[in-house]
């Protein structure tokens, strides 16, 4: 509208410089006034040329606005400078912040430059996609950032279904256009792809009432979609090592490969597994503590590689004689812990003695016999995990403080 108004003065001071001039040029050729030029009141003055002149200025203009004649391009601004463009776009997305800060921030500057209405960063994975960013334009066109394209939904938006149907076709670059508040919103996809590997990461589209802006500046987008697929392609890749780093630590954690036994922390996961099981299902569970008798002096008398043997023997013992649901672990360096799902204490009691005579006839590498002293309790409901604990160490306490050798003592919840 603005734009117009500045035509129409345009215009008319066009025309009245037209009208200025004539009126001199007449006053030199015919002796007259100015006065009476101006006002067209000399014999040799054809008012009717002027006026009509004056008519075809203003006619022209108001039919090429009312039948949109491309005069000039409204929207379309001077190309931009490729490599500034490009160097400001990769110092933000591959600077040190975190990708998607990185990436989000990109986005916004393209958005600025290229005149976007919005721009929408899809993600892959197998069955759905996900919105990276979020701006306005997409909290009014998605109900949510996690799309499903294999559900129905009966509330999708004209771009949401279009966006759905990129996904499905896995289309490299498409061209589309919806109409919002009688306007053309043109929508430009770009596929994002991990050239080494061929793998499909996400989709990037551009939402612009000038698309001839994005157009032309087709260079800059190719060459910043390169650069996108190479952040995020690098921060998945690093996502998957961390995992691979955090599954392996908790491997090293809960277990002991030396010595092939489950670890004290695993041991921890397994109780509180039991104890929720026992809340809900009243199902029993009997914690058995085995401790390796003069086990500090065996270690002051044989070296380390003896001692190591020695104990892998020990928990191969045990292990082989248990069964597939209960768990064997570490409890401290001279003691372990045998977890026993679905047995009361009795049953506990029945395991203790078992091991009592197998240690009886067994004889270690370099170490000869051993005994062991067991502890043993049974989760009773008022029990807590850490009572359940304290109690099943006191038992043990008690059996290694006796003169026999191999005894066994049981404690059981006092009401």
């Amino acid at each position: 509208m603005r734009r117009d108004l500045n035509l129409y003065v345009v215009a008319l001071i066009g025309a009245l410089a037209y009208w200025v001039l004539d009126a001199f040029s007449n006053v030199v050729l015919y002796e007259t006034s100015l006065g009476d030029e101006l006002l067209l009141r000399s014999n040799h003055s054809v008012a009717w040329i002027k006026i009509a002149i004056f008519a075809l200025i203003f006619a022209a203009i108001f039919f090429s606005k009312r039948f949109s004649f491309p005069l000039q391009d409204e929207k379309y601004t001077e190309p931009l400078d490729e490599i500034a463009q490009l160097q400001q776009l990769s110092d933000v997305l591959l600077s040190s912040l975190s990708t998607k800060l990185n990436t989000v921030k990109a986005l916004e500057i393209l958005e600025k430059n290229l005149s976007l209405e919005a721009t929408l960063l899809f993600l892959y994975d197998k069955e759905s996609m996900t919105l990276y960013n979020e701006n306005t334009f997409i909290k009014a066109h998605f109900r949510s950032k996690e799309i499903h394209p294999l559900h129905t939904n009966p509330y999708q938006s004209e771009i949401e279904k279009i966006a759905i149907q990129i996904y499905t076709k896995k289309s490299a670059f498409s061209k589309e256009h919806v109409t919002i508040d009688k306007k053309t919103l043109t929508l430009f996809a770009f596929e994002i792809k991990e050239e080494r590997h061929e793998k499909i990461l996400g989709n990037l589209m551009l939402a612009s009432f000038s698309p001839e802006i994005v157009e032309a500046h087709m260079s800059i987008l190719r060459r910043f979609l390169q650069m996108l697929s190479f952040a995020l392609s690098l921060s998945a890749k690093k996502e998957l090592l961390q995992s691979m780093n955090t599954s392996y630590a908790g491997e090293m954690t809960q277990y002991d490969k030396t010595l092939d036994v489950f670890t004290y922390l695993k041991l921890q996961d397994e109780v509180q597994q039991e104890f929720k099981r026992h809340k809900r299902y009243h199902t029993n569970l009997t914690l058995v503590l085995i401790e390796i008798n003069a086990f500090k002096n065996i270690s002051n008398i044989f070296p380390a590689a003896v001692i190591t043997g020695f104990k892998r023997e020990f928990i191969q013992l045990v292990k082989k004689n248990t069964r597939d649901i209960d768990v064997f672990a570490k409890w401290t360096d001279d003691r372990f812990a045998l977890l026993l799902p679905e047995v009361d204490f009795r049953a506990g009691l029945g395991v203790a003695k078992k091991f009592q005579a197998l240690l009886a006839q067994t004889k270690f590498s370099h170490i000869g016999t051993i005994s062991c002293s067991f502890g043993i309790t049974s989760l009773a409901p008022k029990d807590t995990l850490s009572t359940f604990k304290l109690r099943a160490e006191s038992a043990l306490s008690v059996a290694s403080t006796r003169e026999a050798s191999g005894a066994i003592e049981i404690k059981l919840f006092a009401s």
